[in-house]
């Protein structure tokens, strides 16, 4: 307010003018306020603040002076008012609202209370306001209300009960008579707020409720999210973990789902694969052989488990759009079975040939008499083969088809020799003859015994004879005798001297007979009984006679000591082709001349001599095979063996 007001109010106080304006009951109003407002709160703190307010008043004289000055202020009837407040303001204040401009500063810009038509003030706009701006506005109303005070010099009266601007409950009110029962002062105070700029609501508050809002929303969101996720993660969880084929899995054409691994396997083992394993071909002959015999094999074990673990590796989202993708599109497993191998169906074949086939028998030698030296000969007989190429083809064909019977195929085999045709093909093949008639008794016993011995021996294809083996050796105790011998160059007595003419004349019969020689020795000297270089010397300790036969049919020994004293040996069996035959021929190759030695005897005559060994020459000789035709033509010709004889020295003695 300008200082002309304060002094108009101040000299109407003085001269304590009746005439009271609509300004002084909003002052009034808005004094009152305060003490409402701090008899309230001392009603709810305690009544001892009452009393002690009560007595301040009723003892105070500027209280009642002020009270005095306010009471003769007021009008003795209310003011009329013509509805327009701003014309009365501008009449009742003049240019002093820049005062009341002062006074709300005071205040700290809060609004006055609202006036409602009940004459109370408005909760409504007593709520709206902090705490902190409240206790600025009531500090702001204080020091109005000491302000005019000051002016006025007395304070406020109370309208008395019953007139016509009596206040409500204490607090003064302007009467306004505009008909419509709604005070003018209300649309200065609904004015004076739209004039007054909105407070911004604080942006620290607001963005902290924005930001738990926001968080509880996330929260929220995200325990839904969770929520949900769990539900999902059982169901996919549920869906992986079964321990049964998962949905949509077929092997052969069977739906599996819902069997476990073990319950597929028995039902395989048990009602499938005997349906091929057990697959049986019979043969004509009896025999029969199943499919697992002959190689058979099955995946199905590794199909169902693959067909099992579809799905059961990777992670949980991966295993569970597997076995979701299976469900929609199903998959379906095949077995791979061999039904047989060709390892097992040759050996299958090989086992029947086995038991089928028999070869045909050419006539042939059935027996030797050695006393008679004829042969006895078997009769021929037909053979039989089986068609093992037929029958393989066979077994697999049956196989593929589901199993059955195979007929056999069985060749007949003919023989290629009869014997009408082999029994001018055996005889005697070759013989050789020595001469014994010189051989004292005990070399003519022990001949006869070594030949006895050897008499009938049958020698097989590939065999070999050994005559040491066969004689055995030469003792006393089995019969044999002392007689003359070679040994080491000189002529001994030895038991068993002489059976070396046995071995002489068996020896060139082997020859003769087209056998392998493979042991032979010469004698250390010259014999008389058989040509150089054919002999054949033997010794139980260090020299054996040996020969193999090499021909496709068995041979038989014959030999004994006629009574002419000739050791005779044949060798019996198929006869050489076409009418050949051998010759054995010795050769000498060299001569060694013998040496004399001279040497004195006292039981010769003195200038006489005699001979004490004959001097014997010695010789290198050579054996040769030779093959003839039928019409004695020289087929071959080759070298047997080589032979050295040693000379002996001849020794002379003279008288001294």
């Amino acid at each position: 307010m300008t200082e002309t007001s304060k002094t108009a109010r101040k000299t109407g106080g003085a001269k304590k003018t009746s005439k009271r304006d609509a300004y002084d009951d909003f002052l009034d109003m808005v004094e009152e306020k305060p003490a409402a407002s701090k008899k309230k709160t001392t009603g709810k703190t305690g009544g001892s603040t009452s009393k002690k307010t009560g007595t301040a008043a009723k003892g105070s004289p500027k209280a009642a002076g002020s009270s005095a000055k306010r009471a003769s202020r007021s009008p003795a009837k209310n003011t009329a008012y013509s509805g327009d407040l701003l014309a009365a303001w501008d009449e009742l204040s003049g240019g002093a609202r820049s005062a009341g401009s002062g006074a709300e500063k005071a205040s700290n810009g809060s609004p006055r209370p609202r006036k409602t038509a009940a004459g109370k003030v408005g909760n409504g706009a007593a709520k709206k306001t902090s705490s902190g701006a409240s206790r600025t506005t009531e500090k702001g109303k204080a020091n109005t209300r000491a302000a005019m005070a000051k002016k006025s010099g007395s304070a406020p009266a109370k309208k008395k009960a019953g007139g016509a601007s009596r206040s409500r409950g204490g607090a003064p009110v302007l009467y306004v008579d505009n008909g419509s029962g709604r005070d003018p002062f209300d649309d200065f105070l609904d004015a004076a707020e739209e004039e007054k700029p909105k407070r911004r609501p604080k942006k620290a508050a607001n963005g902290l409720t924005a930001v738990l809002i926001a968080g509880i929303l996330c929260v929220l969101g995200l325990a839904g999210w969770q929520t949900a996720q769990y539900r999902t993660f059982l169901v996919m969880k549920n869906a992986v973990n079964q321990q049964t084929f998962y949905a949509g899995t077929t092997v052969e054409g069977v739906d599996v789902s819902g069997m476990t691994l073990g319950d597929a396997l028995s039902y395989w083992e048990e009602r499938v694969e005997p349906g091929f394993s057990g697959r049986t071909v019979t043969l004509s002959s009896g025999a029969s052989f199943s499919a697992a015999e002959l190689g058979y094999s099955s995946d199905y074990a590794s199909v169902l488990t693959n067909a099992w673990s579809a799905g059961r590796s990777g992670s949980l989202e991966e295993r569970y759009e597997a076995i979701s993708s299976r469900s929609r599109r199903p998959v379906s497993y095949s077995v791979s079975r061999t039904l047989y191998t060709q390892e097992a169906v040759s050996a299958c074949v090989a086992a029947v040939a086995e038991q089928v086939n028999r070869p045909a028998q050419n006539a042939r030698i059935e027996s030797f008499d050695t006393s008679t030296y004829q042969f006895t000969f078997a009769e021929e007989s037909t053979g039989t083969e089986l068609d093992g190429g037929k029958l393989a083809e066979d077994i697999v064909r049956t196989l593929d088809a589901g199993g059955g019977t195979v007929e056999l195929a069985i060749n007949t085999v003919q023989p290629t020799v009869r014997k009408a045709d082999i029994a001018s093909s055996y005889g005697m093949i070759t013989s050789a003859v020595t001469n014994a008639s010189s051989s004292s008794s005990n070399r003519l016993n022990n001949i006869r015994l070594a030949l006895s011995m050897i008499n009938g021996r049958c020698l097989a294809p590939g065999e070999t004879f050994s005559f040491n083996d066969t004689v055995g050796k030469r003792t006393t105790e089995r019969g044999f005798k002392v007689a003359t011998a070679y040994s080491g160059g000189e002529v001994t007595e030895e038991v068993g001297g002489g059976i070396c003419q046995v071995s002489t004349t068996l020896f060139n019969a082997a020859v003769k007979a087209d056998l392998e020689i493979v042991e032979r020795h010469n004698h250390s000297l010259t014999v008389a009984y058989v040509d150089k270089g054919k002999d054949a010397s033997v010794n139980w300790s260090s020299q054996d006679l040996r020969f193999k036969n090499t021909g496709d049919d068995n041979i038989y020994i014959c030999c004994f000591l006629d009574d002419d004293k000739r050791v005779r040996v044949g060798i019996f069996g198929k006869l050489l082709p076409n009418g050949e035959s051998i010759t054995v021929e010795g050769v000498t190759t060299g001569t060694i001349p013998y040496e004399t030695v001279m040497q004195p005897s006292l039981s010769v005559a003195p200038g006489a001599t005699q001979v004490k060994q004959k001097g014997r020459d010695g010789y290198t000789a050579e054996a040769y095979k030779i093959r003839w035709d039928a019409n004695g033509n020289q087929i071959s010709r080759e070298l047997l063996c080589k032979s050295t004889y040693k000379s002996v020295t001849e020794v002379i003695e003279y008288g001294p």
